[in-house]
C-alpha cells in the first residue's frame, strides 16, 4: 500500500488555491527585491500629498498673492507684464502661471493647490531620480527622501501661493539640474549638459536664487567628483569640464544682466535701502530657531498672529537639536574624509542664497523688534530644504562608482570594514531618529495649521463676490486698506488696498476713488467683512437750520453753515460731505480752514464730496447764483458706513 501525497487528497480547486497563494508571495517578494525602494519612495510620496493636500485646504489667498492676480488680470501676456521687477524679485515663471491660472479661474484656491501639489509631486519624482543617480538604487536614499517630504520648514511657504509657486518650482529645478549635470560628468554626452542649463534657466526663471545653481554644481563637482584637496580639485574641475562652465557661465551672465537691468527700473527697489542693523540677531535666530529645528522636525511651537506664525522652538528641544545636528555632522565627519564639504556647501548655500539677500534689501532690520521676526519666519529657509537632503546624502554615502574613504590613515582592512558600513550610524539608532523626525514633523505641521486661520479671509472674498454681483455697474466705492484677514496692508503700500484684491473679481464693474470730489450718487464702501454699505461722514455736522428754513439762508454770494461740535474740527486732511439741490448746473468755491476750494455741482437733489484741510467751526460756500442753490446738511470728518443703511449683502458669507 501507497501513500498518495497530501495535496492529492484535496480537491482540484484546492490545489490551486494553494498554487495561486504561492506565485502570489513568490510575486510579491519578487517586486519586494527588485522593486521594493520604488515601491516604499511611491508610498511616502503619495502618502505625503495626501498630507499636504489636506493642510492646504486650511489656507486660502494672502498679502502678495492678490497683487499677482490682480497684475494677470488687468496685463496681457507682455514682456513687461513678465518681467516687471517688485521688491527687488523678477518673478518671470510665477507671473507666467498666475496669467494662465487667473484666465482659468480666478480666485480659485482648489485650482491652486491642485497645481501646486503637481509640481510638488514632479519635484520629489525629481529628488528620487537625483538621489538613485548620486548613490545608486539603495533603500538609504529612503532616508534624505523622507526628511525633504515631511520637512515643516517647506510648510508656511507652500501653503503661501505666491510664494510656494515659487520654492517648488524652484526645488523641481534644482534637483533636475543637479541630476542632468551629474549624468553629464558620468557620460560626457552633449544631451544631458543641456538639459541641466535648460533646468537652470528653469529655476532662474522661478527665483532669484536660481543665480547661485552653477556655483552650486561646481562646488559638488569639484568637492566629490574630483580627487585632491578642494581647492586644486576646483580647478581640475574647471579645467576638465570647461565646456559645462562656459554654458552655464553664459546663462548666468545673460539673466544677470538681464536681472540687473530690471532692478534699475523704477519702483523695482524697495524705496529706503539703508546700512541695516541687527544682522547679529537676524542671523542668529534664524540658524537657532528656524533652520536648524526645523531640520530635525521642528519648530513644535509656533507664534501666530492669525493668518501667518513664527518659529518659536521650545529651548529644551531647540539646544537638542543643536546637540542632535553637531553629533550627526561629526559623526559622518569622523567616518567620511570630505563629509565637511557637504555641511560647508550646505552651510554655504543658506549664506548667500537666504541670508544676504534679506540683509541687503530688508529695510526692517533697521527695527530690533522686526529683525527677530524676520529671524523666525521659515519662509526664508524652505528652500535650504532641498540642498539639505542633497548635502545629507553625500556626507552619508559615496556617489555610485566612486570610492571613498575613512579619514585618516586607516590600513586597508580597517578601510574595507569602513567601507562596508551601510551609514556611519547604526540601523537602530537610524530608525529612532527618523521616526523622532517624521513625529515632530507632523505635529510642528499640524501645530502650524492650528495657530493660523484663513476663515475669516475666505468669508470676505465670498462675500465680496456677492456684493460685486448685486450692485449695479458704475458703483462708486472709496478704496480703503484691505483688511489685516486679507494682508498685511500697510507693509505693501498701494498694493494693500482693496481695489487690488476685489477689483480682480469683477474688473470694470467698480470704480474705485481713493477720495471722494464732486457730485456722487450713492457712494460706497468695503467693510472689513466683505459687505458693501452706504457711505457715511463721522465727524462734527451742520446744526439746526433756522426756524421754519429747509435751505441754509444765503447773504449776497455766500452760505455760511456752522458745524454743531464742542470743538473746532482740528488738522486734517478730512472729507467734507454736502447734500444740496440745485435748479442749475454751477461751480462754487468751498472755504473751510483758511482755503477755498472749487466745487462743480450737478443740477437737481445730490450729494457733493471734498477733500478738506485745517481745522474749523463753519463752511463757507460762495456761488453765483446762491438764489438756485439749495444747501442742506453739511459733515466734516472722516468717511465710514453707514450702519444705519443696508449694505449688500445683508449679512456675511460663510465662506
Amino acid at each position: 500500500m501507497t501513500l498518495e501525497p497530501h495535496h492529492a487528497a484535496l480537491p482540484a480547486s484546492g490545489r490551486r488555491t494553494d498554487d495561486e497563494s504561492i506565485l502570489w508571495r513568490y510575486f510579491i517578494t519578487l517586486v519586494a527585491r527588485k522593486h521594493g525602494v520604488s515601491v516604499a519612495a511611491f508610498t511616502l510620496i503619495a502618502a505625503q500629498l495626501i498630507w499636504k493636500a489636506a493642510v492646504l485646504s486650511h489656507f486660502y489667498f494672502w498679502q502678495d498673492d492678490f497683487t499677482y492676480f490682480d497684475r494677470a488680470t488687468f496685463n496681457g501676456f507682455t514682456w513687461s507684464y513678465l518681467t516687471k521687477a517688485q521688491a527687488g524679485h523678477v518673478d518671470i515663471g510665477p507671473f507666467a502661471l498666475a496669467w494662465v491660472i487667473a484666465r482659468i479661474s480666478e480666485y480659485n484656491w482648489a485650482l491652486v493647490a491642485f497645481v501646486l501639489l503637481a509640481l510638488q509631486l514632479a519635484g520629489c519624482l525629481a529628488l528620487l531620480r537625483l538621489l538613485r543617480t548620486l548613490f545608486g538604487n539603495r533603500p538609504a536614499i529612503l532616508i534624505p527622501l523622507t526628511i525633504f517630504l515631511l520637512c515643516p520648514l517647506t510648510i508656511p511657504d507652500l501653503v503661501w501661493w505666491s510664494n510656494g509657486i515659487e520654492g517648488v518650482g524652484l526645488q523641481l529645478a534644482i534637483f533636475m539640474a543637479v541630476d542632468a549635470h551629474v549624468r553629464y560628468l558620468s557620460s560626457g554626452h552633449r544631451r544631458p549638459l543641456i538639459a541641466a542649463a535648460a533646468w537652470m534657466l528653469v529655476a532662474m526663471l522661478f527665483s532669484d536664487k536660481g543665480l547661485i545653481l552653477p556655483f552650486l554644481l561646481l562646488v559638488i563637482t569639484s568637492a566629490y567628483f574630483v580627487e585632491g584637496r578642494w581647492p586644486r580639485a576646483m580647478f581640475r574641475a574647471l579645467t576638465a569640464h570647461w565646456r559645462a562652465w562656459v554654458l552655464y557661465l553664459i546663462l548666468f551672465a545673460g539673466y544677470g544682466a538681464f536681472f540687473t537691468v530690471e532692478l534699475m527700473q523704477p519702483g523695482a527697489l524697495p524705496t529706503k535701502v539703508t546700512a541695516p542693523h541687527g544682522v547679529g540677531t537676524f542671523l542668529a535666530e534664524l540658524l537657532k530657531d528656524s533652520f536648524v529645528p526645523g531640520a530635525f522636525g521642528g519648530p513644535w511651537r509656533w507664534f501666530g498672529n492669525g493668518i501667518d506664525a513664527f518659529a518659536t522652538p521650545p529651548d529644551a528641544l531647540m539646544w537638542l537639536s543643536w546637540i542632535a545636528a553637531i553629533a550627526v555632522m561629526a559623526a559622518t565627519i569622523w567616518y567620511r574624509r570630505h563629509a565637511w564639504r557637504a555641511w560647508a556647501i550646505l552651510a554655504a548655500w543658506i549664506l548667500v542664497a537666504d541670508m544676504v539677500p534679506i540683509i541687503i534689501g530688508r529695510t526692517t532690520l533697521e527695527d530690533p523688534a522686526l529683525t527677530v521676526f524676520l529671524g523666525l519666519d521659515t519662509h526664508y529657509v524652505a528652500d535650504a530644504v532641498s540642498i539639505l537632503v542633497i548635502c545629507l546624502g553625500l556626507a552619508l554615502w559615496p556617489v555610485a562608482g566612486r570610492v571613498d574613504q575613512r579619514a585618516g590613515q586607516l590600513d586597508r582592512g580597517a578601510r574595507r570594514q569602513a567601507l562596508a558600513m551601510p551609514a556611519p550610524v547604526t540601523p537602530v539608532v537610524t530608525c529612532f531618529i527618523l521616526t523622532a523626525f517624521a513625529i515632530g514633523s507632523v505635529y510642528s505641521v499640524q501645530t502650524y495649521v492650528g495657530s493660523t486661520t484663513s476663515q475669516p479671509g475666505r468669508s470676505f472674498f465670498a462675500t465680496a463676490r456677492q456684493a460685486l454681483k448685486e450692485v449695479p455697474p458704475g458703483t462708486v466705492v472709496v478704496d480703503g486698506l484691505a483688511p489685516p484677514s486679507v494682508m498685511a496692508s500697510l507693509l505693501l503700500g498701494p498694493g494693500g488696498y482693496d481695489d487690488q484684491v476685489i477689483g480682480a473679481m469683477a474688473p470694470g464693474k467698480i470704480h474705485w476713488i481713493s477720495q471722494p470730489y464732486g457730485t456722487i450718487a450713492n457712494l460706497k464702501v468695503f467693510t472689513s467683512d466683505g459687505r458693501l454699505w452706504p457711505a457715511a461722514i463721522v465727524g462734527p455736522y451742520s446744526g439746526l437750520m433756522p426756524t421754519g428754513d429747509s435751505c441754509w439762508p444765503s447773504s449776497q454770494q455766500y452760505i455760511d453753515v456752522p458745524l454743531n461740535s464742542t470743538a473746532n474740527v482740528t488738522h486734517g486732511p478730512w472729507t467734507l460731505r454736502m447734500s444740496y439741490i440745485s435748479s442749475i448746473a454751477q461751480q462754487v468755491s468751498v472755504f473751510f480752514g483758511d482755503r477755498w476750494t472749487p466745487l462743480a455741482l450737478k443740477r437737481g437733489e445730490n450729494t457733493a464730496y471734498l477733500p478738506v484741510y485745517g481745522s474749523g467751526s463753519q463752511v463757507t460756500i460762495m456761488a453765483k447764483a446762491p438764489a438756485s442753490l439749495c444747501v442742506g446738511n453739511i459733515a466734516v470728518g472722516t468717511i465710514f458706513q453707514n450702519q444705519s443703511d443696508t449694505p449688500v449683502p445683508a449679512v456675511p458669507a460663510s465662506g
